[in-house]
């Protein structure tokens, strides 16, 4: 099927979604992101997560999934309200109706769309198992990256031990915060009582799953992503896809042991897919996710292209300091399709685009409107260049999903107003930034060498 046929489906599948409600995503039902190292969740990765009171999986660890809070959000849904917490996809769909939001690609995906009918008519009140699973057993991670946050960082968390929050308001890295509101982690070696209830409740929810996904903190560094990798060994799921996603910037020997157990399940699911994150490149990229050698990055998604049958998907959050180097990167994962990419309809590397919105001092939109203008136009320029392929043996290009992605991403930076109120943090936290970890952010972005001085005035 071609990609141009793939959008008329998408069209037509979005007019059933709407049928059903101009607010309904089967994403509130049928998917679900367990943060366990604090007992918080959501059911898709734009709304802010919520707490899981730990009285309600003591009782039953199918609350995981089906929280109360959940459930009010799925009664809104059918009754054609805006959960506000969705506010994502009705900023995506107010800029233009003809504009796929992620309502509609997590509705119409192949683990969701034939349970629409079943959702629709059902009891919204109702447990249900999900069909797209992902799961974060703890916080632990070798890296800092610049917009994360202690709960997701054991890195960050050990910084922020030893520095303090960082001399801002609107801070995510406050920990007397994290306290106040039940997001401190559970250390990695701690008893966790959302951990224990994942496990009496995983063995019930594995058969109705579709895609089973582990993330973390760095996955790859928590015992429990191995112990369910033997699990799934020991009772195998010929029709689920598995997915994990890593920082592939551990140790060698963690590399080549993850890859040697991929190899190992493969004959226990369908399907295994990796995935890790970027979206910029060089030093730009290792100043914001600090803790990253860039070239072992990519030598480490060529090592997993060459060494498996998975695809490597690249997610990305766009934020200030990925604009500079954007149109690089575009560029790096076009060499690596035409390196592995064997045809249009097998493409080993997917590319998702997704936009920063906290921490807001790292929000794209600080910047003025010209360098936005500028930025976007450069960005479209580049993306739409490789829209067709060029030679018959290249499969390099971008897909028209992700097409529809940048241009709504440069939609919302140049219409965005721009967030003057939150340049000086954005100062301040780079000022502190570069103190604590020994980083020199003018001379990583020499684009922005002006910034620092204008916006502290």
């Amino acid at each position: 099927m071609s990609n141009e046929q793939k959008i008329i489906i998408l069209k037509n599948k979005r007019d059933v979604i709407n049928s059903v409600s101009s607010s309904f995503c089967t994403a509130k039902w049928l998917q679900t992101t367990l943060y366990l190292q604090n007992g918080y969740n959501h059911s898709c990765h734009h709304p802010s997560p919520h707490k899981i009171p730990v009285d309600e999986v003591l009782a039953d660890p199918a609350a995981l999934h089906n929280s109360q809070h959940k459930k009010k959000q799925r009664e809104m849904m059918l009754a054609g309200q805006r959960p506000t917490e969705c506010d994502y996809c009705w900023k995506i769909e107010d800029l233009d109706k003809d504009y796929f939001s992620d309502r509609h690609y997590k509705s119409a995906d192949y683990w969701a769309w034939d349970r629409i009918d079943e959702i629709a008519t059902g009891d919204p009140t109702a447990n249900v198992f999900p069909s797209y699973l992902e799961v974060s057993f703890s916080n632990v991670c070798n890296l800092k990256c610049s917009y994360c946050s202690p709960e997701i960082s054991s890195k960050w968390l050990e910084e922020i031990k030893q520095h303090g929050p960082y001399p801002i308001s609107e801070s995510n890295n406050d920990i007397s915060w994290y306290k106040s509101v039940g997001r401190y982690p559970y250390t990695h070696s701690e008893d966790n009582p959302y951990v224990d209830a994942f496990w009496k409740w995983f063995p019930e929810a594995l058969p109705h799953l579709k895609v089973f996904r582990i993330t973390g903190g760095e996955p790859l560094l928590s015992k429990d992503t191995w112990k369910v990798f033997e699990f799934i060994k020991n009772n195998p799921q010929p029709n689920l896809e598995i997915a994990i996603n890593t920082n592939l910037s551990v140790d060698d020997k963690i590399i080549d042991k993850f890859i040697s157990e991929v190899g190992q399940l493969k004959n226990s699911v369908k399907k295994i897919d990796i995935y890790t994150s970027l979206e910029s490149t060089g030093s730009q990229a290792e100043y914001s996710r600090y803790g990253l050698d860039y070239n072992k990055f990519v030598d480490n998604i060529r090592k997993c292209l060459i060494q498996t049958d998975c695809s490597v998907a690249v997610m990305t959050t766009i934020n200030i300091l990925s604009v500079p180097s954007f149109n690089n990167f575009i560029e790096m994962i076009m060499n690596l399709r035409k390196e592995f990419n064997h045809g249009f309809e097998d493409n080993r590397i997917p590319l998702s685009i997704n936009y920063l919105r906290w921490p807001p001092q790292l929000n794209a939109t600080l910047l003025p409107s010209d360098m936005k203008k500028e930025y976007a136009a450069k960005i479209l320029s580049k993306a739409e260049s490789w829209l067709k392929c060029f030679s018959s043996d290249s499969y390099a290009r971008v897909y028209l999903e992700e097409w529809d992605q940048i241009q709504r991403f440069c939609d919302y930076l140049i219409i965005e107003n721009n967030d003057i109120k939150r340049r000086k943090n954005f100062v301040l936290y780079i000022q502190e930034y570069d103190r604590r970890r020994n980083t020199n952010f003018e001379s990583v972005f020499p684009e922005y060498s002006n910034l620092l001085k204008d916006w502290n005035a």
